[in-house]
């Protein structure tokens, strides 16, 4: 016959062991409760992100400058004081080298540093003694008059805030018959009224055509 102890048999021991079991389980749970940290009080809230304000630069209109277009006066007619050519003078005379003498212009100074257009000045300059001062100062070519030569000669001129050509040169002409270095020629003596802007004095380019016309 087998003698069965209580204290071995695990039926009897169930109870006291699902008690411990409980416990500890309870334990394990309450010692895990606080040794969690908490996040409740910790949780940062972030601000809405707000753009620093811009700075608004106002940047004023460029102003472009108006086309520079270049006036030119009216053609001023030279007359030659020989009325009647003959018909018969041989035209070869003019293209022989020993015949002809082109008188040169004398050397211009330099350029000033600023001068301005005509379309920037309220007056334009004129010859001292008006355009027929301009006229007489103009010799009409012996060798050019012979031949029946005629045209047109545009010299542009830079005349400075004192009325003095400061610089010439022929823009268009009739090259080769001496009517280009006649027309520069009385050009460059001739002294001028300054252009005026707001009453002042300036200098300024302008071009000034002179017609050779034969009677």
């Amino acid at each position: 016959m087998i003698t069965q102890y209580p204290w071995v048999s695990v039926k009897a021991q169930e109870r006291k062991y699902i008690e411990i079991g409980i416990m500890i389980t309870m334990l394990i749970g309450i010692i895990t409760l606080y040794s969690v940290p908490t996040f409740g009080n910790k949780v940062t809230h972030k601000e809405e992100y707000k753009a620093p304000p811009l700075e608004v630069f106002s940047i004023p209109a460029t102003i472009q400058a108006p086309e520079m277009i270049i006036p030119i006066r009216p053609s001023i007619p030279v007359e030659s004081e020989d009325e009647d050519i003959d018909p018969d003078l041989p035209l070869n005379l003019f293209f022989e080298p020993k015949d002809v003498f082109l008188l040169m212009p004398p050397a211009a100074p330099p350029l000033p540093d600023i001068f301005m257009e005509p379309w920037m000045v309220s007056e334009l300059p004129i010859p001292v003694g008006g355009y027929g001062e301009l006229m007489r100062k103009v010799i009409y070519p012996e060798i050019a008059k012979e031949v029946g030569i005629q045209g047109t000669v545009t010299i542009e001129a830079l005349i400075g805030k004192d009325g003095l050509i400061k610089n010439a040169r022929v823009l268009s002409g009739v090259p080769k018959t001496g009517l280009d270095e006649a027309a520069l020629t009385a050009v460059l003596q001739t002294t001028f009224h300054p252009a005026l802007q707001m009453g002042k004095p300036v200098a300024v380019r302008m071009s000034i055509p002179i017609v050779f016309i034969l009677k």
